[in-house]
């Protein structure tokens, strides 16, 4: 296993399992990226076959195949029409409305289903919408890649996204009946939602590659499939690239987690940098009078509105290095993160009952992370995971009761009445 020369000396080796727990001593900038790249590393190292969210210790890292995190159960996976419950960790998902053999393929995680062209679900969509307006910088049809925001690659494809959460966090929701809005109202009402330690939560964005792309080697890719158009037709297989990655990592009741956001280097240049002639990006086009980061416009024409954070940017380069040297070819290697947030705050999630909306993540390491692929449209200063993740509700219309830091409870249905 490589050694990962990041934070101290001596190099540790890089981690195959959750987020390591920080000291108090590392809780630094540089601390909590180096902690979020070897996170990165272990959602991203190959799955042993067969066995979900288990690194294949045998593999390289960009090995083709399935990820850890891709073996991972999904949102539509655990909160299932009517609050019904969703089977075992290890058993496969079967949607009936795929054809049987995709449907195995999606429920083991080797192909992405590519439904969603907006960050959030049009679940927790309809929820925001119908809660009451609230005083906040952060206008709530904006906290997630709104519905109808779609962002568009050059080709004039959307961006597909996908959400998915580790073993932890499921045997969470399913040991409390979580998945079930009625049984979620009712937990909520006398416990607090807080995650336990070491659950983890994924959100990535895909975008359907050209062939030429395919062959670049500069993508992690998979295996995407689209279901068949409501007006007829055929479902259809395509290969799709990873072009942002968000993470939330929780740190149990005491702290607001450690979150981190990733992108595909050839996805847009920084705001106010002029491009090289040489230069091709995914979601930008030099001499373009589109107006960037705009929506409804097609393709979407985005920069990256903020850069790196500096000290994100040497992780980076450490990272990098690392990759390079275990396999020159891998496509890990153009992938960089754009910083971490957390907590400077000792919390108490746990009081008091119930706990509303905002949810306080007391003083936070950066009040401004967005990644362009994920928040193209709300670029703005003091927007982040945290601020937006603090209005995360549970599931019943209306609710003010907070779920967290976790939108995934919102997707959370109630049975259907008798």
């Amino acid at each position: 296993m490589p050694s990962f020369p990041c934070g101290g000396s001596p190099p540790q080796l890089i981690y195959l399992k959750p987020v390591p727990k920080l000291t108090n001593p590392e809780f630094t900038n540089q601390g909590a990226d180096c902690a979020m790249w070897q996170t990165f590393f272990y959602l991203n190292w190959p799955a042993l076959p067969g066995k979900r969210g288990i690194p294949n210790t045998a593999a390289r890292f960009g090995a083709p195949g399935p990820t850890v995190w891709e073996t991972f159960k999904t949102e539509e996976q655990v909160f299932l029409p009517n609050g019904a419950k969703p089977g075992p960790w290890d058993i496969g998902f079967t949607n009936s409305a795929l054809p049987a053999a995709v449907s195995s393929q999606v429920g083991a995680g080797q192909v992405r289903l590519l439904t969603r062209t907006s960050k959030v679900s049009a679940g927790v969509a309809r929820l925001v919408a119908s809660q009451p307006p609230r005083n906040t910088p952060i206008p709530l049809d904006q906290i997630k890649q709104a519905d109808g925001n779609v962002l568009y690659d050059q080709q004039k494809l959307p961006v597909y996204y996908d959400v998915a959460m580790n073993r932890t966090q499921f045997d969470y929701i399913l040991g409390k009946g979580l998945y079930n809005a009625d049984t979620q109202a009712a937990y909520a009402s006398k416990t607090n939602i807080v995650l336990p330690l070491n659950s983890i939560e994924v959100k990535a964005a895909w975008k359907v590659l050209t062939s030429a792309e395919t062959a670049s080697g500069r993508f992690h890719t998979s295996t995407g499939y689209l279901p068949a158009p409501s007006t007829g037709g055929q479902g259809q297989t395509v290969t799709v690239g990873m072009v942002g990655f968000h993470v939330f990592a929780s740190g149990g009741p005491q702290t607001a987690g450690l979150w981190a956001t990733f992108y595909q280097i050839d996805n847009a240049p920084l705001a106010g940098v002029t491009p090289t002639g040489t230069a091709t990006y995914s979601f930008f086009k030099a001499g373009s009078s589109t107006p960037v980061n705009t929506t409804g416009t097609n393709p979407t024409q985005v920069v990256q509105n903020f850069p790196d954070d500096p000290v994100a940017a040497n992780v980076n380069q450490q990272a990098r290095k690392v990759i390079i040297e275990g396999d020159a070819k891998s496509p890990w290697q153009y992938y960089a993160m754009v910083d971490t947030q957390w907590s400077r705050s000792v919390l108490k999630l746990t009081t008091p009952v119930p706990a509303t909306v905002p949810l306080n993540a007391g003083t936070v390491s950066t009040a401004t992370l967005v990644n362009p692929v994920l928040e193209t449209y709300m670029q703005t200063a003091n927007n982040s995971c945290l601020g937006c993740h603090s209005f995360a509700t549970t599931a019943k219309p209306n609710s003010n009761t907070a779920s967290g830091f976790s939108f995934m409870f919102g997707n959370a249905q109630s049975p259907k009445k008798p």
